[in-house]
């Protein structure tokens, strides 16, 4: 989806006003061949009045999938973006997409059979201010839809019939590192937290299996209805885009988040996904103490259980074993159809 709408502007009310007045006072040549040329301006600038709201206003929706085709993923991030009800905003675009090519044909038939040059600009007053009134009743909905339209541009392409793996976690527990350093793609680290804003995805060849894995926001440890937009988001990717989730801990005592706050969001997330593959993997190793380790190692276990995994996503240690254990889970996890 996020491919099929790149290029899309959503207009805003005052631009599309703007162009109908410009249309409105622009000269029109004729040629000489047309008859009653006084009149038939009239027409010409309402047929191409009529153009500009198709295409800058209507034609977005040759390019959005229709309510029953829409992927849940995308659902919920148009949700996350204002959009709560995808549907009705679709059926009202629709439904007054149709009523103005009713008025359209209506004033067409009125202009050319005007009698006088004033009757055919009073029908294209009439047609502007009509047209206008519907763009009004749009107004709220296309505010909503270019913000949401916004945010879907951000989005990787998706092959919903690949494997596909989240890294999630806590902010700077090192998830663009290890996402950077195993896949093709290349995210944006920072040492300060909240660095990334979107999902961001690459690719990993195992074998013969081509998987799609994805850096996702932080998280912080809080109730799903205290969570900003961006935290949102990389839930809203684990619930419909992970096949296998990569769960990341950092191990620092001088980690932004202690360690008893990333293993309660560890917990969360094994309760609301407990029907996902989960991996857990201990990070900045190379940064810790073997006694801070083996303290957080324990208390990992204790929380996941023995099944974990100790990395250093900068320097690489561990990165071999975790794509071994990644590919032994591939084999298990049954691709999407």
């Amino acid at each position: 989806m996020s491919t099929a709408l790149k290029g899309v502007k959503v207009w805003r009310f005052e631009e599309i006003r703007e162009a109908l007045m410009s249309v409105y006072s622009e000269p029109v040549t004729l040629a000489k061949s047309v008859r009653r040329k006084d009149v038939m301006r009239y027409l010409v600038r309402l047929d191409k009045m009529y153009g500009i709201l198709e295409k800058r206003v209507f034609s977005v929706l040759n390019r959005l999938p229709s309510p029953n085709r829409l992927n849940p993923f995308y659902a919920e991030i148009l949700a996350i973006s204002g959009i709560t009800d995808y549907a009705a905003l679709y059926s009202r675009m629709t439904g007054l997409r149709k009523a103005l090519r009713k008025i359209w044909k209506q004033y067409r038939l009125r202009v050319k059979l005007s009698l006088t040059a004033r009757e055919a600009r009073n029908d294209l007053r009439e047609f502007v201010g009509r047209s206008l009134s519907i763009m009004r009743r749009l107004e709220e909905d296309l505010r909503k839809l270019e913000k949401a339209l916004g945010e879907i541009k951000k989005l990787p392409c998706i092959d919903f019939n690949a494997l596909k793996v989240v890294v999630a976690g806590m902010p700077q527990v090192g998830k663009s590192t290890l996402v950077g350093r195993i896949s093709s793609s290349e995210p944006e680290v920072s040492p300060f937290p909240f660095t990334t804003k979107n999902i961001i995805s690459g690719h990993i060849q195992l074998d013969h299996i081509r998987i799609q894995i994805f850096d996702t926001p932080g998280i912080l440890d809080r109730p799903v209805s205290e969570l900003n937009e961006i935290e949102k988001r990389a839930l809203v990717a684990i619930k419909f885009l992970a096949d296998v989730i990569i769960y990341m801990i950092d191990s620092r005592s001088s980690s932004y988040y202690p360690i008893e706050q990333q293993l309660d969001l560890l917990q969360s997330i094994k309760a609301m996904f407990s029907d996902k593959e989960l991996l857990v993997v201990v990070n900045k190793i190379d940064e810790t103490t073997e006694e801070r380790l083996r303290k957080v190692l324990a208390m990992v276990r204790e929380a996941h259980g023995e099944e974990l995994l100790k990395m250093s996503a900068l320097n690489g240690t561990g990165v071999d074993a975790l794509l071994d254990l990644l590919k032994s889970k591939t084999r298990t996890t049954p691709i999407p159809r």
